[in-house]
C-alpha cells in the first residue's frame, strides 16, 4: 500500500509536493476509511483520496508523475536517448533552474516499508536510492549519485542486508537506467517485491484515455464476475440487461484465422473486439444494443469497472484522473462509498482520484484528512496542501463543499467579468461569495 509519494520540478510542479496517505489523529470513519499498518511512526493510511482545484491547476500533473515514475522503473533499461528525455517534462518558466526531476515513493509491502527515490534530467540518472525498514530500523541497500557536472557517478557501499552480486549489477546499469530495473531484471530477489508493486500494483485511468471496451473481454466470459458487473451497473442506476461480445459475420473458421480466439483478439489482430449491451422492452423480449448507442457515462462506468474490481480483490493502489468525467454525482459518491467498505474491500485496495464534484467533500463520504487542494501560486507553480492544513480549516460537520464553491479554503478558478461581443457580463464578485461562506 502507498504511503505517501513525492515530486519535484515536474510539468507545473515546481518546488516539492508530497502528497501523503498517512491519516491524522481524527477518528472520524476510522473502522472504515483507514488501514492499520502495524507501524509505529504511520499506524492508518487512507483507503481513499480526492484531490480538488480548478482547472489547469495540476491535478492531472500530479498522477501523471507517478505514472512516469512507473514508466522508468518498469522500462529505463530499453529506453533509447531520444525515448529516455521524452520521459524528462521539468516546470518551464523559470530559465535559471536547472535541477533534475526527483520522484520518491513510500510504500509498504508485506509489513516491510521501502522507501525509494531517483532523480533524472533529459540525459541520465541523477541519483538513486533506497531505503529499506524490515524493523523499526531503515536499512540503506543501495544509493547512487554524481559528484560534479562531469557526469561522475558515485555509488555509496552497499547494504550488508543486501545480498546477490551487487557489483555485477552496477557495472550493468547505464546512465540512463536504473539499478532497481538493471537489478530486478537479472533476477535479484530481494528487490522483487518492490518492482512488481510498480508493475501490477497500480492501475491507472487518464480522462484522456479512450474508453477501450474490448478490454472487457475476458470479465465478460467468466460468468462469476459478469454477475458482479451487472450487479454494480444496477446498484449505479443503469438498467443493463446483459453483455456479450458482440456477434461476428464471420464464420467460425474464418474468425480464428483473422487472430481471434475465445473472443479474445490475438496479438497482430487489426480488428477490435466490440461489445453489446441488452434491455429489456416492455413485452419482457430482449433488444442487444452497441456500445456506441449506449451513454457515454455507461460506457465510461464499465471500462472503470475492470480495473476497479481488480484493485479491490488484488489490494491494489487505483488512480483516476477526471473521476467525475460523464458520472452522476450520486454514482461518484457510490464508487468511493464501494472501496471504503470493510466487507467487500478487504485486501487494502486505495484509490487517488482527481475531481470536480464538490459534493464529494462531504464527511459522510470522505474525512477531512483525504480531501485535497491543488491551486496554482502568483508564480503559475501548483502547490498542493489537505484542506486541514488551508488556512481556514474545516469544522466537523462543517458543509465542506458548499463553503468550498464559495471560496473559504481557496483552490476556487478567479471568475472575472468578460466582454464578450461588446457586451460586458456582470457576474458576482468573489468577494461578495467569501462573504456568504463566513455566513453560510
Amino acid at each position: 500500500m502507498l504511503i505517501q509519494f513525492s515530486v519535484r520540478n515536474f510539468r507545473s510542479i515546481h518546488d516539492e509536493q508530497r502528497f501523503t496517505f498517512a491519516t491524522s489523529s481524527d477518528r472520524l470513519h476510522a473502522a472504515t476509511h483507514c488501514i492499520r499498518t502495524g507501524l509505529k511512526a504511520v499506524p492508518r493510511v487512507s483507503k481513499a483520496a480526492v484531490i480538488f482545484g480548478p482547472n489547469g491547476a495540476g491535478k492531472s500533473n500530479l498522477l501523471s508523475a507517478i505514472s512516469i515514475m512507473r514508466d522508468l522503473v518498469l522500462h529505463s533499461t530499453t529506453f533509447s536517448p531520444a525515448e529516455f528525455a521524452e520521459r524528462h517534462s521539468p516546470f518551464r518558466l523559470r530559465q535559471s533552474d536547472a535541477r533534475p526531476t526527483e520522484f520518491e515513493v513510500d510504500i509498504l509491502l508485506d509489513n516491510v516499508r521501502y522507501q525509494y527515490a531517483f532523480s533524472y534530467d533529459e540525459r541520465r540518472i541523477c541519483a538513486e536510492r533506497l531505503l529499506v525498514y524490515p524493523t523499526g530500523k531503515s536499512q540503506r541497500w543501495f544509493e547512487r549519485g554524481l559528484i560534479d557536472d562531469s557526469g561522475t557517478e558515485s555509488w555509496a557501499p552497499f547494504s550488508n542486508n543486501f545480498s546477490g552480486p551487487r557489483a555485477m549489477w552496477r557495472d550493468a546499469t547505464r546512465p540512463q537506467a536504473l539499478f532497481l530495473t538493471t537489478a530486478a531484471q537479472l533476477n535479484s530477489k530481494q528487490l522483487r517485491p518492490l518492482f512488481d508493486w510498480f508493475n501490477h500494483g497500480l492501475a491507472m485511468v487518464f480522462a484522456s484515455d479512450k474508453v477501450d471496451l474490448s478490454q472487457m473481454v475476458e470479465l465478460i466470459q467468466d460468468e462469476k464476475r459478469k454477475k458482479i458487473m451487472l450487479e454494480f451497473l444496477h446498484c449505479a442506476g443503469f438498467q443493463v440487461h446483459d453483455v456479450r461480445v458482440a456477434q461476428t459475420q464471420m464464420a467460425a473458421p474464418q474468425y480464428a484465422e483473422r487472430g481471434y480466439a475465445a473472443g479474445k483478439p490475438a496479438r497482430g489482430a487489426s480488428e477490435p473486439v466490440a461489445i453489446e449491451f441488452s434491455h429489456l422492452r416492455d413485452d419482457g423480449s430482449v433488444v442487444w444494443m452497441q456500445s456506441s448507442d449506449e451513454s457515454t457515462g455507461l460506457q465510461r462506468l464499465v471500462g472503470f469497472f475492470g480495473p476497479l474490481l481488480t484493485a479491490i480483490q488484488r489490494g491494489q493502489l487505483l488512480l483516476v484522473d477526471e473521476f467525475d468525467l460523464s458520472l452522476h454525482p450520486l454514482v461518484a459518491r457510490y464508487i468511493v462509498q464501494l472501496v471504503n467498505n470493510p466487507h467487500l474491500s478487504k485486501c487494502g485496495a486505495q484509490m487517488l482520484l482527481t475531481s470536480h464534484n464538490s459534493t464529494l467533500m462531504d464527511l459522510d463520504i470522505l474525512r477531512r484528512d483525504e480531501i485535497w487542494l491543488m491551486e496554482l501560486d502568483d508564480k503559475n507553480c501548483s502547490n498542493l496542501l489537505r484542506i486541514w492544513h488551508c488556512s481556514s480549516p474545516p469544522r466537523k460537520h462543517e458543509l465542506i463543499g458548499r463553503r468550498y464553491l464559495y471560496g473559504r479554503y481557496g483552490a476556487v478558478p478567479t471568475i472575472g467579468s468578460p466582454d464578450l461581443m461588446g457586451q460586458r457580463v456582470q457576474l458576482e464578485p468573489a468577494p461578495t461569495l467569501r462573504a456568504k461562506a463566513q455566513l453560510a
